[in-house]
């Protein structure tokens, strides 16, 4: 069984301009620059023939190229609910594009979505327990890339989970056209 997700990964210099940013938040995990993605769909444990279904599914999808940006930072869960962070992330404005890639995946992919709402984000650290005010701090002061990232492909990913953290590996990449 392999754990396996779709996702976009931003561009280099993106990466090491967000990751410049992850730090002044103690017991923070930060997320290291390279495995910095947007998720678009977390498909949990597959067989290898649910892999290779699903790479002939994903090879079906059909979306034109496009820009995001990123946009602020939050919290999950959010600060409103006044549980404790657990995640600390930046997200993307608001894009038709991505909206429209999310659904060409729901729609070759047979299995249901998680029931959360989809929040594109790119997940910056994690806590594993409850943090003390430095993470709003980082969410009133941190000064996002303003750089387009231009978005050319998605990726199938296997993630493996060490103590450390999950290690992500790519296993196939759908180039965007329509």
């Amino acid at each position: 069984m392999t754990r396996a997700f779709v996702a976009l990964d931003p561009p280099e210099p993106l990466r090491n301009a967000v990751a410049a940013l992850c730090r002044g938040v103690p017991g923070a995990r930060w997320v290291p620059p390279e495995q910095l993605h947007l998720t678009l769909r977390f498909l949990g444990e597959q067989t290898d023939a649910q892999l290779a279904a699903l790479q002939q599914a994903l090879g079906r999808v059909r979306v034109a190229p496009f820009e995001l940006r990123l946009a602020g930072p939050g919290v999950f869960p959010p600060a409103r609910s006044r549980k404790p962070a657990r995640v600390l992330w930046l997200g993307l404005q608001p894009c038709a594009p991505l909206t429209n890639l999310k659904a060409a995946l729901d729609s070759v992919i047979p299995q249901p979505d998680e029931e959360r709402s989809f929040t594109p984000h790119l997940t910056l650290a994690r806590f594993k327990a409850p943090p003390g005010p430095e993470p709003a701090d980082f969410l009133r002061t941190v000064r996002v890339p303003d750089e387009p990232w231009r978005v050319t492909e998605f990726r199938l990913y296997a993630s493996e989970l060490q103590p450390e953290g999950a290690v992500h590996r790519a296993l196939a990449s759908y180039a965007l056209g329509v």
